[in-house]
């Protein structure tokens, strides 16, 4: 097979670091496909991530990139570590350390304390998926309006005509009851205003963009809540679920990057956001591996090309093709990583025993990840 696949009669995926790079840079002529209307709860006004207009997505993604800055990350990380505190006993096995546990569900998990993470960061209350059962049934939820998209995704006619509401029935009852309570729970985080300053809904009520002078509206609000919950939360949750089965299937790499951690830090509670964490090379680089083995999006990021067409590697790609880039395939490429399905994170280094990074050889595979 070569570097370009044909999936559709006007649809092209690029399996090459060159080709991401063409379409998905900023100056690509290239914009997102119609199908993205999809992934926002409402049908007229998108989110961020929906946003198809580059000027409104532009004028989203500033908002939320002050709200996502290290300096507003570091004001709340009190907020996240506490959840972190909550999610460690359940690790425990309660038994003796030379005797197996009970095993431990950790996709479940993973999605508890990513949904108590994003919802306290978000509305300055949390789910409390952690310790009570009650709202377990979100992360559910979240699977049920992941198959809606990609159906969406795949076949635009399936959400434009609302076919999804006569095959996905009772799928989508469940889905507009989430909205609902999502909506609500933004309305009366709305109505505390700056009272509660530490998460990210006050940031964003408070965010002004630079270039526009322009604010979130209340349905922006309750919008960008909407998929922080839905894709912040799943992403994470998948990220870390698969970082923890990796290392618990390599032994020998749990125990280099254990030693590594304890070398770094005496105590639990010495372990923040920083320079001293920064340090921790061999931790970013299981990261790294696991992110390339199983993203948390493997697939290809529909682009359309506009008027006067774009050059990609050494084709030419007249207007109206859709194009992209499938994360997944890319980061097991043979061509960019040795042993592309076998988990080994010494490979972003280029000397494994100093964990010494060599820039001009990993700065193709990092940027496969981000």
């Amino acid at each position: 097979m070569g570097d370009i696949v044909r999936y559709g009669p006007n649809s092209l995926d690029f399996n090459t670091h060159s080709g991401m790079s063409a379409i998905y840079s900023t100056r690509a002529n290239v914009r997102k496909t119609e199908t993205y209307a999809a992934m926002s709860a409402s049908r007229r006004t998108p989110n961020t991530i929906s946003a198809t207009d580059k000027t409104v997505h532009g004028f989203k993604r500033r908002i939320m990139s002050q709200v996502f800055s290290d300096q507003g990350l570091r004001a709340i990380e009190d907020r996240f570590m506490a959840r972190i505190n909550d999610f460690i006993p359940l690790l425990s096995v309660g038994t003796d350390e030379k005797e197996w546990g009970r095993p431990k569900e950790m996709a479940s998990m993973c999605s508890w304390l990513a949904f108590d993470i994003i919802s306290d960061l978000s509305f300055g209350e949390h789910f409390n998926m952690l310790k009570s059962p009650e709202l377990r049934w979100f992360p559910s939820v979240i699977q049920k309006l992941a198959q809606r998209v990609t159906i969406g995704m795949i076949q635009p006619k399936f959400f434009n005509l609302k076919i999804d509401r006569l095959f996905m029935a009772s799928q989508l009852k469940d889905i507009l009851n989430a909205g609902t309570w999502i909506r609500k729970r933004s309305e009366l985080r709305a109505c505390l205003g700056n009272d509660i300053k530490q998460d990210l809904f006050y940031k964003m009520m408070n965010a002004t963009d630079p270039k526009t002078g322009l604010s979130f509206t209340q349905k922006d609000l309750w919008l960008e809540s909407i998929m922080l919950l839905t894709a912040g939360s799943d992403t994470t949750s998948a990220a870390m679920s698969a970082t923890l089965f990796l290392l618990g299937h390599h032994p020998a790499t749990l125990a280099r990057l254990t030693e590594e951690i304890r070398m770094a830090f005496s105590r639990e509670d010495e372990i923040h956001i920083g320079q001293q964490l920064n340090s921790c090379k061999f931790l970013q680089a299981c990261i790294n591996e696991s992110l390339r083995l199983l993203p948390s999006v493997p697939n290809s990021p529909p682009r359309i090309v506009q008027e006067g067409g774009i050059q990609i590697d050494q084709d030419f790609i007249p207007a109206g093709i859709t194009v992209g880039t499938s994360i997944y395939t890319l980061q097991r490429n043979p061509r960019y990583f040795a042993a592309p399905d076998e988990f080994h994170p010494e490979r972003w280094f280029s000397n494994p025993k100093e964990n010494i990074k060599e820039d001009s050889k990993m700065k193709n595979a990092e940027e496969s990840l981000t």
